[in-house]
């Protein structure tokens, strides 16, 4: 399986790779043709601020401007050290980026294999009498993680299959690589599919300004589909993270980890509410008493508990929205059912033995 999926993914890289190098230096090549253009525009604006920006900006737009600087600066005074050194650095960053790629399927791979070994070993670390909650919680974390990874690859794809064919229909400029960022740019949360608007839409600009409303209409027409069909329909509740915990993760773990960590708040913002479910929310605020006896009484009992239980846990797992009168129906019959659980303890309790008190004045 590893091994059809890594030639699937060679395969993709080789079909792809050339036409996105080619697509790339078409664009690099047009771009400050258009940059000169504009520049030219804000020049000749009637704003005066439009003009002092349009002034202000350089005369041209060139990607390699640092690169050539610095190989002329080599160049003239004879030290080829600096380029030397610029050459390591980008075979050190590919490499790298190579050994991260390769690394990723080996450690599935050998996690695949070894699974269970590692999850029993690291349970062994636990008391014996939490065990069983440990491997509880392992389980539900990985079945939300793993989720989410196959929900947002999935996600992906889509978007970026949809994006192809959508911006080679319309006959975009660079559609490949427009449709690839929109793919890539899908694994940012909530930002990411903006980001991906807006970069296609200044593709479009700068290379065939007529397709930039086709280009704009398209993409927000992928952005619907996404949220109204693909969303709801692939992730499911493979995750079920609330918005507002979701964005708070973002917040916090890109703050304590940058970019990666907002690319990872929603799977660790899921980690987070497994313990909190299960520490926090499946801890009955009102525990279910003992039950002594095997009675109709006691039966009875148990039902009431039982149902007073279900009816708190649907109280707090309702997908919809809030509805007062739907909650306070149920908080009445949480009530209702309270009371009859009252009622049936002073039921089974039997009642005291009352001492008989000898009249005043006589004796038996």
């Amino acid at each position: 399986m590893y091994l059809a999926l890594v030639l699937a993914v060679a395969a993709f890289f080789a079909t792809l790779v050339p036409l996105l190098a080619e697509q790339g230096s078409r664009m690099v090549q047009e771009v400050p043709t258009f940059y000169q253009e504009r520049r030219e525009d804000l020049r000749g604006a009637s704003s005066q601020l439009l003009r002092r920006i349009g002034n202000n900006l350089p005369e041209q737009l060139d990607f390699s401007l640092v690169a050539g600087t610095t190989r002329q600066q080599a160049e003239a005074t004879g030290n080829q050290e600096s380029v030397v050194s610029q050459g390591v650095g980008y075979l050190a960053s590919v490499s790298w980026s190579l050994f991260s790629f390769v690394a990723v399927f080996l450690i599935g791979y050998f996690w695949t294999l070894d699974r269970d070994q590692i999850v029993r070993a690291g349970l062994l670390v636990v008391p014996i009498d939490s065990r069983e909650t440990a491997q509880a919680l392992w389980d539900s974390a990985e079945q939300k993680v793993g989720g989410y990874v196959r929900g947002q690859a999935l996600l992906m794809l889509s978007i970026g299959v949809l994006s192809g064919i959508a911006f080679f229909a319309i006959g975009a400029p660079s559609a490949l690589i427009m449709a690839v960022l929109a793919g890539v740019l899908e694994a940012v949360p909530y930002v990411g599919p903006l980001i991906a608007v807006v970069v296609a839409a200044l593709i479009a600009l700068a290379e065939a300004p007529d397709k930039l409303g086709w280009v704009i209409g398209a993409s927000l027409v992928i952005q619907q589909i996404e949220n109204s069909i693909l969303v709801p329909r692939i992730m499911g509740r493979t995750v079920g993270v609330n918005a507002i915990v979701t964005l708070l993760g973002i917040a916090a773990f890109g703050s304590l980890l940058g970019f990666v960590g907002a690319l990872l708040a929603i799977p660790l913002a899921a980690i987070v509410q497994v313990f909190l479910d299960h520490w926090v929310l499946h801890r009955d605020a009102q525990p279910m008493a003992a039950i002594d006896g095997r009675d109709k009484t006691a039966l009875v009992r148990y039902q009431a508990q039982d149902l007073a239980q279900d009816l708190r846990e649907r109280i707090r797992s309702r997908p919809s929205s809030p509805d007062d009168d739907e909650d306070s129906f149920e908080e009445r019959i949480e009530a209702v059912v309270g009371d009859i659980d009252q009622i049936l303890v002073q039921v089974s309790t039997p009642a005291a033995p009352q001492a008989v008190s000898a009249p005043a004045g006589g004796t038996f």
